[in-house]
């Protein structure tokens, strides 16, 4: 996928039975890394908003080509020198045959995974936006948006939140 915001794919190889995937490189680390370089201190909302902006065109790109990232968290967010975020990290990706299909597998990271899947439904695009959420209020708060180092008490938490309009 050709975008300025995803990572982008090199090339590959086997060798010894093992393959190897070479990618774009992205001098700064990644998002994870820069919230907890923060030690408290919040991120300007000016780069907040840039930042946020930028994901979502990565999500929108990506969408558009009917792929659900389904890992979308701070660690899958890559850096560069020149000010650039950049969604990495397919590996669990999905790929859609229609417009309305679902994805079925309960997969993904604990601290994003939306109502969707904790409660083991068929999900599509909406459970990317849900993680893009939580990656939001990470960026604003520091701390992830819901705290337990128990995924049951995580899954609980978010099947019992209720939409607010």
């Amino acid at each position: 996928m050709n975008h300025p915001n995803i990572v982008q794919y090199c090339d590959s190889f086997e060798e010894s039975g093992w393959l190897y995937i070479i990618m774009e490189y992205c001098d700064q680390g990644d998002l994870y890394t820069k919230i907890n370089k923060q030690n408290g201190v919040l991120m300007p909302e000016s780069l907040i908003l840039d930042y946020f902006v930028q994901i979502c065109l990565a999500l929108k790109h990506i969408h558009d080509r009917m792929i659900l990232h389904r890992d979308i968290k701070t660690q899958n967010v890559f850096l560069t020198s020149k000010g650039r975020l950049k969604l990495g990290d397919f590996g669990i990706a999905k790929v859609l045959n229609h417009t309305l299909d679902l994805a079925r597998t309960c997969i993904g990271t604990p601290y994003y995974l939306s109502p969707e899947i904790c409660e083991n439904k068929p999900y599509d695009h909406k459970s990317d936006i849900w993680a893009l959420g939580c990656v939001l209020y990470e960026m604003t708060t520091l701390k992830h948006a819901v705290i337990s180092i128990y995924l049951y008490d995580i899954i609980m938490i978010v099947s019992s939140l209720k939409p607010v309009i």
